[in-house]
């Protein structure tokens, strides 16, 4: 099943699906301090981080997070870069690990949270609807889940990256050219020539006016987060709206609203993406008020 380590003041737990390859499909609990848990967060990364980074790590949320009262799920369900859940492999490998832990440990009846930035962020929200699409083994469902800068969009990515990358400069530029190789080898067509794959790869889809897989989100409570400086973006990276996320998630953000979604927020933050050395950079963990993020969980824990 796995191990335990005491390394933190929190007890931690390894869960391997193969416990002969520990290289991957894994996850790593923490458990708070308090004798009542109030919820479980889950975050899934290509990589799953070790102990050693953790303790490196220059964000607030873990601890905050843990000082609160919510374990900590870090899981890695994939070893394809970028793992946007194209396909249901890596859904499957996930949910399969959250049952291993839910198998293990008892938490608070609809206190599952889950979220990330980028294609983790993507990734999330893929998950909370082949949840909703009662896909998982375990019968799991999500209470709240949020995005930060995610791509929810898969045709507009593929045709951002096929359109418009002779203007793109630095990160996007490059982005743009593993795209286009991994839309070849995982989708194997266009669009054009298979759009019905694209929107059912998607989260939210800019040419379905019917919103028709953002409803599976309609149960759960979302909280996205973008910088969306055009400023920035245009000047620094040669990219239009359409060519960022914020068109994605302010597209789903739309779509939800006009569906009746009872529980969602969007925040745009403005001159708070910088990266690790400083450099303005809207693609950031930056943006997120992470104090902010751990209290509209928990606020999430405490309410039906």
């Amino acid at each position: 099943m796995g191990s335990l380590f005491s390394g933190f003041a929190q007890k931690t737990q390894f869960f391997y699906l193969d416990a002969s390859d520990t290289t991957k499909n894994s996850a790593l609990l923490i458990l708070p301090e308090r004798p009542v848990i109030k919820g479980l967060l889950i975050r899934d990364y290509t990589r799953l981080p070790t102990l050693d980074s953790l303790k490196d790590s220059p964000y607030q949320w873990r601890d905050l997070a843990l000082n609160s009262g919510l374990a900590i799920l870090y899981t890695s369900s994939t070893q394809v870069f970028p793992e946007l859940y194209l396909k249901d492999r890596g859904l499957e490998v996930l949910d399969s690990l959250l049952g291993k832990v839910l198998a293990s440990y008892s938490f608070p009846e609809n206190a599952l949270f889950i979220g990330g930035i980028s294609a983790s962020g993507a990734r999330a929200l893929r998950y909370v609807q082949y949840c909703a699409e009662g896909k998982s083994a375990f019968n799991i469902r999500i209470r709240a889940a949020f995005a930060v800068d995610a791509p929810l969009d898969m045709e507009r990515f593929y045709q951002s990256a096929h359109w418009n990358k002779n203007k793109f400069k630095a990160g996007m530029l490059w982005e743009a050219n593993l795209m286009q190789e991994h839309y070849a080898r995982e989708m194997g067509c266009s669009p054009a020539e298979c759009r019905e794959h694209y929107r059912n790869a998607s989260v939210h889809s800019y040419s379905d006016s019917t919103c028709s897989r953002d409803q599976l989100l309609l149960g759960t409570s979302l909280l996205l987060i973008h910088e969306p400086d055009m400023d920035w973006w245009s000047n620094e990276r040669g990219a239009s709206y359409f060519d960022i996320n914020s068109f994605d998630l302010q597209g789903l953000y739309t779509c939800l609203i006009n569906q009746g979604h009872s529980d969602l927020e969007i925040i745009s933050s403005s001159g708070k993406g910088f990266d690790s050395e400083g450099n303005r950079n809207c693609h950031s963990w930056t943006i997120v008020d992470e104090n902010y993020l751990i209290e509209w969980i928990l606020d999430r824990c405490e309410s039906p």
